[in-house]
């Protein structure tokens, strides 16, 4: 029987299946403390088994929101994501706009094998992910892409295909500033989840001018959220959190 799914852990010591948006996620029991997990497309083709050895009879599986660098294959060169404004924001001098937009996420299937310890065994995305450029060729940042309305109130998202990002964007330039994109690095942080919502550390953004007389953004991704989530504890430590946009807004 399939199992409604959502992000979390499930505790399985027979047979569990569920099917997510044509992907069927399956578990089952071979022997005493042995499992093998599989996943199979729209097609009933398998795309992944894997054999899993358990202490004990039974294994607890976690299903996890995801940044989106690790698929077709993990990336060491697009670790932010650009988010293209549909509308458009114009920010006043010296003033702050809060408001959500929407950002891609995969979906991580983990081995939860001690009380302490995860495993990633499969990881996924439900839609096609695209590339963008920030820059120029010479000195451009290659960053996973997306388009996303601007909504001041937090927005429904489509399940297990994107999260929220919360974004505080405050302008302290001496005039009014257009933004239509901004940058958020990702790579290394970890996504709050609760049901089959997902969501990323609240972002600032400030507007300021830089260090050559250019107008930039410096965007922040903080440790913390306003909402009572719970997070996932795969990454042990962020490499950066922070990025400059210099080349344009």
């Amino acid at each position: 029987m399939l199992t409604s799914i959502k992000y979390g852990e499930y505790k399985i010591e027979g047979i569990w299946e569920s099917n997510l948006y044509g992907n069927i996620l399956k578990i089952k029991h071979l022997d005493y403390g042995r499992y093998i997990y599989e996943r199979y497309e729209s097609d009933r083709n398998i795309v992944v088994s894997k054999l899993i050895d358990s202490i004990i009879d039974s294994l607890t599986l976690c299903i996890y929101p995801l940044v989106p660098i690790y698929t077709p294959n993990q990336t060491y060169y697009a670790k932010h994501v650009m988010i293209k404004l549909k509308e458009p924001l114009v920010v006043n001098t010296k003033s702050t706009m809060e408001f959500y937009l929407k950002i891609p996420v995969e979906v991580g299937v983990f081995y939860k094998y001690d009380d302490n310890g995860i495993m990633m065994i499969d990881v996924f995305a439900l839609r096609l992910l695209k590339y963008a450029l920030y820059g120029t060729s010479d000195n451009g940042l290659i960053c996973r892409y997306y388009e996303s309305n601007v909504f001041f109130n937090m927005p429904r998202i489509e399940p297990f295909k994107e999260c929220i990002a919360h974004i505080r964007l405050s302008n302290y330039l001496g005039k009014p500033a257009t933004v239509s994109m901004l940058v958020i690095p990702v790579e290394g942080i970890d996504l709050w989840y609760d049901g089959t919502d997902a969501l990323l550390d609240t972002v600032s953004a400030t507007i300021k001018q830089g260090i050559k007389n250019n107008d930039i953004i410096e965007v922040k991704v903080e440790e913390k959220t306003e909402y009572r989530y719970a997070k996932t504890s795969i990454n042990p430590a962020v490499s950066n959190r922070t990025y400059t946009m210099e080349l344009g807004f």
